[in-house]
């Protein structure tokens, strides 16, 4: 089990994350902050493995801590604003959290900090709407499947796997939760300019942008109509990188 210090002015904010990471069993919440001096007094004392930080506080910016996190410490960024994306993922950021998120979601933050959890990403979405999907089309869920709706497949960008679900990104919209395979997906996109890049990742090369190297082991990909990047590892920027030359 990994340790976290969860850094948020919002105390509704804290509570809920606290109770998602704690249920999820694989991470202890050892303390939390409301600006980014109490954060910085706590690791004065402690060093957690990772840090979920806001960037919108009283006094100073959520950014301002990155100078004070101990070596090793990993940091995710969870926020309202978007804008943010770039400059987080230049600080380090092992991922960049947009409010409001769900289980689902965390459980991607927490395959990326190498501790996903089954009860993270398992969790059901409610049954679908009565409006059916058409050939072409997939319904996404929102919010846990608070609120769905129908998406062209020539909309989709990316489809990453967690387990039993995957999450979709289409053009214009937030990411999404789909209960379907990879090899189902694969079927159903027919190719169409979507490749694999690894096992748990499908990208639609004509809809990247943009790429930005981040790390040897982090490269971001940005896509046309999609304000937040993906980050991707090392085995699948290298793949990445061998369909571009084929072209």
């Amino acid at each position: 089990m990994i340790t976290a210090l969860l850094v948020d002015d919002e105390p509704r904010a804290v509570e809920r994350l606290a109770r998602l990471l704690e249920e999820s069993g694989a991470v202890d919440v050892i303390g939390t902050a409301g600006t980014v001096d109490e954060a910085e007094r706590f690791l004065e004392g402690r060093v957690p493995d990772v840090v979920f930080l806001d960037i919108n506080m009283p006094g100073r910016l959520g950014v301002d801590l990155v100078a004070s996190l101990p070596p090793g410490t990993k940091l995710v960024f969870v926020t309202a604003n978007e804008g943010h994306a770039v400059d987080a993922f230049r600080h380090g950021a092992v991922d960049y959290v947009l409010k409001p998120f769900d289980a689902i979601r965390l459980g991607i933050t927490l395959g990326r900090l190498g501790s996903v959890s089954r009860s993270a990403v398992e969790e059901s979405p409610p049954a679908a709407a009565d409006t059916p999907e058409t050939a072409g089309t997939v319904r996404i869920a929102h919010d846990t499947g608070l609120t769905t709706e129908i998406v062209s497949l020539s909309d989709i960008v990316w489809i990453e796997a967690v387990q039993n679900y995957t999450r979709v990104q289409a053009t214009g919209r937030r990411p999404g939760v789909v209960r379907r395979t990879m090899q189902e997906w694969e079927d159903a996109l027919g190719g169409g300019g979507f490749h694999r890049l690894g096992r748990s990742l499908i990208v639609r090369l004509s809809a990247v942008r943009a790429t930005q190297w981040q790390s040897r082991n982090q490269t971001l990909l940005f896509f046309h109509g999609v304000a937040e990047p993906l980050p991707i590892g090392r085995t699948a920027a290298a793949r990445f990188r061998e369909l571009l030359e084929r072209r």
